[in-house]
Formats: C-alpha cells, structure tokens, sequence
C-alpha cells in the first residue's frame, strides 16, 4: 500500500481534497468532536490532519496539536489556521506509525479517515494508544469493511484499484480493536447505509 504522502489524494490532489471529500466528511467529523464534550486545558493529537478539514469543530480551550506527513497538505492546514486566528491548534509534520510524543501526553487522541490509508493500521492505532493517558479516549472514524459476506467480498475486488489510490477496502474494525489495552465504548456505523464507523475507546490503566 502507498504510504500517506505517496497517495495521490495526499500529494497530486492535495489542493482538490476539500471539494471532494470536505462537504461529505466536515459535519460528520465536527458532530464526533463536539460529542467529546471536550473541557478546558484538555490537550488533543489529530493524528492525519490533512487540510484541517476538522480544525474548526475544536473549541478554543483545549490545546490541539495537528500532524500530518505531507507538507502539501499541512500548508492548506496552516492557511486555514491563519485565516481563522485559531491560535489553540499546532500543527506539525509528523508520522502516524511513529509519533513523536511521550507517552501518556494527551487526553484525547482522534484520527479521521486515516487508517485505511496507513501501511501498518494496528501500529498506527498502538502509536495512539501509547500516546494517550490513562483514562483518555482514542476516536477514530474511518471506512471500515463490511462484516456481510457478500460485500466483503465486493471490498476485496475492488480492493486493487482503491490501493492505486492510496488505501484499501479491506481493514475490518477488529483489525484494530482486538488485543489493544482499551475499553471500547461506541463502534458503530453513523447510519444504517453509512459505510463510515466511528469507533470511541477508552485507554486502560
């Protein structure tokens, strides 16, 4: 699979992102945040910020530290921090699958369409548990594959062509679930036809 900054829609499409995929995802992604009932002095990672499609959803209490591993990307990000004076958001270049945080350094950590792009999913998922305390939420929304058989089997014929792209039709939620040190606490779709997930687990210890 393309690592993030090899994908086409994370280099070449960079600056259509947010045409083709901001209005489907930005209101989603904005409900997951205020549903945190984030409070103040909370700090935050969004790991994959992309174009910072999610940034306006984080209240300006919380420090928010954004990363992203391409530079294309994060200077869409950075002119929409500008733009909207949100001083609360840091944004850095940053790797998914080796986060340059110590650990236990967040109270939340989230990630939105991302680990269906990643190489090593369940690495990137283990880089955000470790780097959340104790008793802090992990929140992921991503494509996940279908548990019905016949359109899991649908994901895995188009598979080839999506990884083209950059990302794959194959990665089941317990793909990433199974064997971690968390409390899961919502793993569902947001609509009986949605094909998105929004996962909210809780880290233990």
């Amino acid at each position: 699979m393309a690592e993030p900054h090899q994908s086409r829609v994370y280099s070449d499409l960079a600056r259509f992102y947010d045409f083709f995929f901001g209005r489907v995802f930005v209101d989603r992604e904005h409900e997951v945040i205020e549903g945190l009932n984030l409070r103040p002095g909370n700090r935050l990672l969004e790991v994959g910020v992309g174009t910072g499609i999610a940034l306006g959803g984080y209240p300006p209490y919380a420090h928010v530290v954004a990363i992203d591993p391409s530079a294309d990307m994060l200077k869409l990000a950075s002119k929409r921090v500008a733009e909207n004076n949100w001083g609360h958001i840091e944004l850095k270049l940053g790797d998914a699958l080796n986060l340059d945080f110590p650990d236990n350094s967040f109270d939340y950590v989230t990630s939105f369409h991302v680990l269906t792009v990643v190489p090593d999913p369940y690495r990137m998922m283990s880089e955000m548990i470790r780097v959340c305390k104790p008793g802090g939420r992990i929140v992921v929304v991503s494509h996940f594959a279908s548990r019905n058989p016949l359109l899991y089997a649908f994901g895995r014929a188009v598979n080839p062509l999506a990884k083209r792209l950059g990302w794959t039709t194959r990665l089941r939620a317990c793909d990433v679930l199974d064997g971690l040190p968390i409390t899961v606490e919502r793993n569902s779709r947001f609509s009986p036809i949605s094909v998105h997930h929004c996962i909210i687990a809780r880290k233990e210890g």
